[in-house]
């Protein structure tokens, strides 16, 4: 199993995983018409954290929910106008690697939402770039494992 992405999506999602930084960034990485693109999403967790500490007691550090930017992506891929190729968030101070928070994000109720699309989480510490893994998801395991993180030149 692998993801696949153009020199230019990692480069932004690197980018943003160091501009986000002390806090997780999260976004997609999408293919239209051919073309792959990167869309960045705002992280709500800080502003969820506070109105509601108990139900959302992570923060922006640890933590990601995404904001309304993930609407439209959402709508174009269920209009079959686009494709999730992956979803992508950073691990601030943390390894690259797939969390349990990671899942409950990915498959709530053990079901993943985008089933096709790859996981790719950025490590970055002291705001620079450490690593970068993909996971997709197994359905005879049913859960997310490492997947070949493939970059390319292509577009």
């Amino acid at each position: 199993m692998r993801v696949v992405l153009t020199r230019a999506s990692y480069d932004e999602i690197t980018a943003h995983a160091v501009q986000a930084f002390p806090n997780e960034c999260c976004g997609f990485i999408i293919e239209r018409q051919g073309r792959q693109e990167t869309v960045r999403v705002t992280n709500e967790q800080d502003r969820l954290h506070a109105l509601d500490p108990v139900g959302y007691p992570r923060t922006a550090t640890t933590a990601y929910s995404m904001g309304k930017e993930q609407l439209p992506v959402i709508r174009a891929h269920e209009r079959g106008e686009l494709t999730i190729v992956a979803v992508y968030h950073s691990h601030p101070q943390h390894e690259a690697y797939f969390s349990e928070e990671d899942r409950k994000n990915a498959a709530p109720g053990g079901e993943p939402t985008y089933p096709l699309a790859g996981q790719v989480v950025i490590s970055v510490y002291d705001g620079a770039v450490k690593a970068a893994k993909a996971f997709r998801w197994d359905d005879r395991q049913r859960d997310f494992v490492d997947a070949d993180l493939r970059v390319t030149d292509g577009v």
